[in-house]
């Protein structure tokens, strides 16, 4: 499956994600923004891979003005509709964010801050570049450093996969970006913060995630049946699977 198809299939777990409303997490990266001057009423931000909107709609309702790029239609298509009741300026564009040109007229204007949380879209040094020439302010990037997710992990056990070990691929992609920014030219500034939650999803949706996240083509099609029995027994009394998950997240930031 290519990339964007990719994210196309995952639309529906962001969506599910964007629609149990804000966490601690999200609400502390919004008061990041606001008490080092990043944001303001009427300001102008970019996200580039912007999911279903999630930051879109925090900051179309603090009255920023957004632009939401995304390699994925079906990410795009869900975020258009989640900020449909906005009258602030907003607007989407399906992109590739290393082929996006920014003398296209929607980003030739500039942004007071550009963003891009959990996304592989900025990836390198000529992404990073790109970035900031868009912003006339900040740039903003959040990268998962280390992961946890037990239950994920003891569903993939009972049926006969390796548990997905992610930490160590995930402190090299922050440290790869955080190279690339200095690549780039700029001075990046960083922290660690914690950011735990829990998916609670029917063993139908369960086998589901773990066929899309967690399995080749070949392994999907052999192990699906087991996966949505392992998941069927370790529902509640509810039918649901529960799923903690315990991440730490590097936020990195320079001025453009």
């Amino acid at each position: 499956m290519d990339e964007k198809k990719q994210w196309d299939a995952a639309a529906g777990d962001f969506q599910r994600v964007f629609e149990g409303g804000l966490n601690d997490y999200n609400l502390a990266l919004l008061r990041f923004w606001q008490e080092r001057g990043m944001i303001r009423p009427g300001c102008r931000v970019i996200d580039v891979g912007c999911g279903v909107g999630k930051y879109g709609v925090m900051l179309a309702g603090l009255g920023c003005e957004v632009v939401l790029t995304d390699i994925s239609g079906e990410m795009l298509r869900r975020a258009a509709e989640n900020m449909a009741r906005f009258r602030t300026p907003w607007a989407v564009r399906e992109a590739d964010f290393g082929a996006l040109s920014v003398e296209d007229p929607l980003f030739a204007a500039g942004f007071d801050l550009a963003i891009s949380t959990m996304s592989p879209a900025v990836h390198d040094a000529a992404t990073v570049r790109k970035m900031s020439a868009l912003s006339r302010g900040w740039c903003f990037l959040a990268r998962f450093n280390s992961w946890e997710q037990p239950v994920r992990d003891a569903l993939l056990r009972r049926i006969g996969l390796a548990p997905v070990r992610r930490t160590d691929e995930l402190s090299a992609d922050r440290d790869a970006i955080l190279r690339a920014v200095g690549d780039a030219g700029f001075e990046a500034q960083t922290a660690q913060v914690p950011y735990c939650w829990s998916d609670a999803r029917s063993p139908r949706e369960m086998a589901d995630y773990l066929c899309r996240r967690c399995m080749t083509e070949a392994e999907r099609e052999r192990l699906y049946d087991a996966a949505l029995a392992a998941a069927g027994a370790l529902a509640g009394e509810d039918g649901l699977v529960r799923d903690a998950v315990n991440t730490a997240v590097t936020w990195i930031w320079w001025k453009a």
